[in-house]
């Protein structure tokens, strides 16, 4: 028998086959995306703030040399703790009748009785957080711990930071006692089946369905997906009943077409360069239409963001997005190519001095500010132009004049068989200039995407000087390069209509 932990547990919930693989090929697991990882550390900020809420706390954690936890150790300290009538123990670890699990905090009512705080970086209860205190307070039963109310702990995103950071007013902390019922009366036949699969040596026949991807994306979906054509309808943009029509037998692009599914303009055209493999199509009168609007001299604009679950300065929210870099390509009417750019000093709260440069590089009486999704730049300045009223105006300016280069793209204006489907600039850029070094992504050592980007910032303050300056310097050449390509793009679009 196999000791099942509430993340064994809740794997097993919400995908057997993703349990057994666990077990039994672990090695075909995919790496863990930058993004995952940084969610993370975010959970365990969020978890080191939730632990000033009780008095009194202890913690059992300890590691092995290997860094895992040392289980054994963790277990016999909370029996001590208890025992010791200690207010309140984080990480109180349990382990017996099969199952494990370590509570994030065990909060001692003095009454022989215990509460359950299960602290997510979340802003919001979730059903899976349910699943997981049901199964904490199975075990702590099992073990003879009597538990009388069981809470989720998470973040209130309309808490704003006024000095230093007040854990009761960034964390909600709401009771699910009443709401366990449900996930925890089937506990007992899931350990029984999880506890047979986990001795079988067949690896259970379990296609991939809506649960591949939530509550949480599954680190096997490559191994479990790999049946799927090159081109399939999980490659269909935007297409919402991917799931539905695959059940259904619809998977490759003959299949879609065959089975003549309804769709738009941009998901048949799609299908259709692919399979007919047609030549790119250009419809040079909208293309000219769209480049009428621009006026020089044109300042190509791209921002970089990050978000954290504590707010890092006074007057931001959790997760507020903050522009902590941008890239302003300069072009004129004579063709003179001028570069400027900001990129944030990583220990202080540089968003006004930002603001500021912008504005002083885009001038109110310049020409069009050409960027790619629209959408993003322009919630960046709103929310500079809100926390800085006298900026308002100018950076209020920027927006009035801004220019979507996306809409030549998920317009239909331009279209290649090699875009797959994305209008994302890094689909755009290698399908129009597949043999341009300059533009590629992948040559930037530290940062080739977005993420990487906010990573490799955050990262900042825990560098030596040397990595330090190697980091910011390819932070500023990634920037650059997204704006370089919207240069080259948009002088592309000026060939095409001669």
């Amino acid at each position: 028998m196999i000791t099942i932990s509430k993340s064994r547990y809740t794997s097993f919930t919400a995908c057997p086959k993703q349990f057994w693989l666990n077990f039994h090929k672990p090695e075909l697991a995919e790496k863990i995306d930058a993004g995952l990882e940084m969610r993370f550390e975010q959970g365990n900020e969020v978890g080191k703030i939730a632990l000033t809420l009780f008095d009194g706390v202890i913690e059992t954690t300890v590691r092995t040399p290997d860094g895992s936890l040392d289980i054994g150790v963790m277990c016999e300290t909370t029996k001590r703790l208890i025992a010791e009538n200690c207010p309140a123990i984080a990480e109180a670890a349990f382990s017996g009748g099969g199952v494990y699990c370590a509570v994030d905090v065990l909060k001692n009512n003095g009454d022989g009785t215990y509460d359950i705080y299960e602290v997510k970086s979340s802003t919001s209860c979730k059903p899976i957080y349910l699943c997981d205190v049901a199964f904490q307070r199975y075990a702590l039963t099992v073990c003879g711990v009597k538990v009388r109310r069981c809470h989720v702990v998470y973040i209130n995103n309309q808490y704003v930071r006024n000095g230093d950071i007040e854990p009761s007013a960034l964390l909600v902390i709401e009771d699910v006692t009443g709401l366990l019922a449900e996930f925890e009366k089937d506990i007992p036949a899931n350990l029984e089946r999880a506890q047979a699969l986990y001795k079988s040596a067949e690896e259970p026949p379990m296609d991939i369905n809506e649960n591949c991807h939530a509550p949480y994306s599954c680190a096997f979906y490559g191994y479990c997906s790999r049946h799927l054509p090159a081109k399939s309808i999980f490659n269909l943009y935007r297409y919402g009943k991917k799931f539905e029509s695959y059940r259904k037998g619809i998977i490759s692009f003959e299949d879609i077409r065959n089975a003549k599914i309804k769709l738009n303009a941009t998901q048949q055209r799609q299908i259709d360069f692919e399979l007919d493999n047609k030549p790119p199509f250009v419809d040079k009168l909208k293309i000219k239409e769209f480049l009428n609007k621009i006026k020089f001299p044109i300042y190509f604009l791209d921002f970089e963001t990050y978000q954290t679950a504590l707010p890092p300065y006074d007057g931001f929210k959790p997760y507020q997005q903050i522009t902590f870099q941008y890239s302003l390509h300069i072009l004129n009417d004579n063709a003179q190519l001028t570069h400027k750019e900001f990129l944030a000093d990583e220990n202080k709260n540089e968003w006004r001095t930002l603001a500021e440069q912008l504005i002083n590089d885009i001038p109110q009486d310049g020409g069009s500010v050409v960027v790619y999704n629209a959408s993003f730049e322009r919630t960046r300045i709103k929310e500079m132009a809100t926390a800085f009223p006298d900026l308002a105006e100018p950076l209020l300016n920027i927006n009035a004049r801004m220019i979507d280069l996306l809409d030549v793209f998920r317009g239909g204006y331009l279209y290649t068989k090699e875009m797959g489907g994305s209008f994302s600039i890094k689909s755009v850029l290698p399908a129009l200039y597949p043999d341009n070094p300059d533009l590629d992504y992948h040559a930037n050592e530290d940062v080739q995407g977005g993420m990487a980007a906010t990573q490799a910032f955050l990262s900042l303050k825990h560098r030596p000087p040397v990595e330090r300056e190697r980091i910011r310097q390819n932070l500023l050449k990634y920037c650059g390069l997204d704006t370089m390509a919207m240069v080259v793009v948009y002088k592309g679009l000026c060939e095409q209509t001669g």
